[in-house]
């Protein structure tokens, strides 16, 4: 099972920067080979499917195998389907898996770790909450052109998001980026690789386009406790 160096971090300090903010970023928080051979999962042995929003705002999600029935043209129009929702509210496109009762064996051990009681109790010391449970457990991957629209999540107290990219420039996009009310960006998180980033659900955020011209995808897991 992937080690998760616990006895690592400032636990007092973490949790007043979450009061403060709202969110923390941990560096290296996984064994350096264990976090390597989460990427290598990611991006060699995951099954990954096409998560977009359609035409009428609904989640819409496609395995390899359904793709493969679709013409060119069908995938074209859901594509633009998702774009325009883009324009006037929540929308997304992305590769992503639901790890809550996945059996991908690749991905089994960190899966396990993540739904343990000790990782929720590591949270709990890192932000100060307490009684928190799992209710979502997902692989992610932003290719060139993937975004994800401001959204919030209300009934969500904590979110995660562990990033497992390799070499990511900032100019290639794909931050998380968390708004003020007014519209502003209050700060941004870059993909980097093993860091894990906490943040409370209530926080407007998305995920910038990643640029057509970044050199390859950005990957994390990503859950939510309740």
């Amino acid at each position: 099972m992937p080690s998760l160096l616990t006895d690592s971090f400032d636990y007092d300090g973490y949790q007043s920067r979450f009061t403060g903010k709202g969110r923390i970023r941990l560096e290296g928080a996984l064994a350096a080979e264990d976090a390597l051979g989460v990427h290598h999962a990611l991006e060699q042995q995951t099954p990954w499917e096409l998560q977009l929003v359609n035409r009428d705002g609904k989640p819409d999600i496609l395995s390899a195998a359904e793709l493969n029935t679709l013409s060119a043209d069908i995938i074209q129009t859901r594509l633009q389907d998702t774009a325009q929702r883009a324009q006037d509210g929540l929308s997304y496109l992305r590769l992503g898996l639901d790890l809550m009762d996945s059996e991908t064996i690749a991905l089994e051990s960190l899966t396990t770790a993540l739904k343990s009681a000790d990782f929720a109790a590591f949270c709990e010391r890192l932000t100060g909450l307490s009684g928190l449970e799992l209710i979502s457990l997902s692989a992610v991957c932003y290719r060139n052109g993937d975004f994800f629209t401001q959204h919030t999540d209300q009934h969500v107290r904590l979110g995660f998001e562990w990033n497992f990219t390799q070499g990511w420039r900032s100019d290639w996009g794909g931050q998380m980026l968390f708004h003020s009310p007014s519209g502003d960006i209050e700060g941004g998180i870059m993909p980097r690789f093993n860091d894990l980033s906490l943040f409370a659900g209530d926080q407007p955020r998305s995920i910038a386009s990643v640029a057509p011209y970044a050199g390859g995808p950005r990957f994390s897991i990503t859950g939510r406790f309740g």
